[in-house]
């Protein structure tokens, strides 16, 4: 990943079987399936591809799945090699950059001081030579001056900000250091992020709404915000259906009405069965078909 670059990225789902294991074909074709639409890049085991549920050994095939298949296509890989131990990250960084992975990000390490945190995306941007993108979580106690703080280290190149408070991604932006980016990192501010001068943004919501997802960022950026903003409006009121119904079941509902896998997020996360399915589609009903087919065939 070139510096000040940035765009749209797709999270990449993990598909997996009913024990948990990574399913590495399935994997491939959701690479390919991202590939075909209008994104900049992707993002390997992060939240949506649960990473942190994954072996080493799978994670590390993952990586290897998306570098190799997106090799050629002109799309940056990102790839979150945040783990429960430093040992383990800095094995996943090293991969990452033998793989040919265009930039790595990583989540916080747990439970580690603001010092030793700033050890950790030290030695993560080290081992790997890459471009390193930091990660403030909605669980993250990092304040903004301590993430700044984090972005002189050298080798970390932007942050990817979740924030459940927006006010602290605009402090972010109205701070960011010369050189640096900002993903944004909750779906339901992607077209305020933008508006305030995020680089841009890594969502859930871009596996399944993918044209929808990049027009409203881009459509953001060129001006055109009652545009963007119909379509950020739509996103979210399909978000609190889901949030109330229960996101991680009413995203896999989605995925199989797409005809994409069964199964992405393993146990505990619970798999939604046909009334589920039923139910949400009532209540999402044109709404959801408009989301899903926009931009094919002429924009909704």
């Amino acid at each position: 990943m070139e510096k000040n670059s940035g765009g749209i990225l797709i999270p990449l789902c993990s598909p997996c079987d009913a024990q948990d294991r990574f399913l590495p074909g399935e994997f491939e074709q959701a690479v390919r399936l991202s590939l075909r639409e209008p994104a900049d890049g992707l993002y390997v085991c992060g939240g949506t591809g649960e990473g942190l549920k994954m072996r080493l050994e799978e994670r590390k095939e993952a990586c290897e799945i998306a570098v190799s298949t997106a090799s050629g296509s002109g799309r940056h890989v990102l790839v979150q090699i945040g783990a429960h131990t430093w040992r383990d990250a800095l094995e996943l960084a090293e991969h990452a950059a033998r793989t040919g992975a265009d930039a790595i990000s990583s989540i916080p390490l747990p439970d580690a001081s603001q010092a030793e945190l700033a050890a950790y995306y030290r030695a993560v941007a080290a081992a790997s030579g890459l471009d390193t993108i930091i990660y403030h979580t909605p669980q993250s106690s990092q304040t903004v001056e301590q993430v700044l703080e984090c972005l002189e280290i050298p080798g970390v190149t932007g942050v990817k900000s979740s924030s459940n408070d927006f006010f602290f991604t605009i402090r972010l932006l109205a701070e960011l250091p010369q050189g640096k980016i900002l993903f944004n990192g909750k779906d339901e501010y992607t077209v305020p992020a933008a508006v305030q001068g995020a680089h841009g943004g890594i969502g859930m919501w871009a596996n399944v709404f993918p044209a929808a997802y990049a027009d409203m960022y881009r459509l953001a950026k060129a001006g055109s915000f009652r545009e963007a903003f119909a379509l950020q409006t739509k996103l979210n009121e399909l978000c609190c259906t889901a949030v109330s119904m229960g996101l991680l079941p009413s995203f896999s509902c989605i995925l199989r009405c797409q005809g994409r896998w069964d199964r992405v997020f393993r146990a505990p996360a619970a798999q939604p069965d046909e009334a589920f399915c039923r139910a949400f589609l009532e209540r999402t009903g044109t709404l959801l078909e408009e989301l899903c087919t926009y931009g094919k065939g002429g924009r909704t």
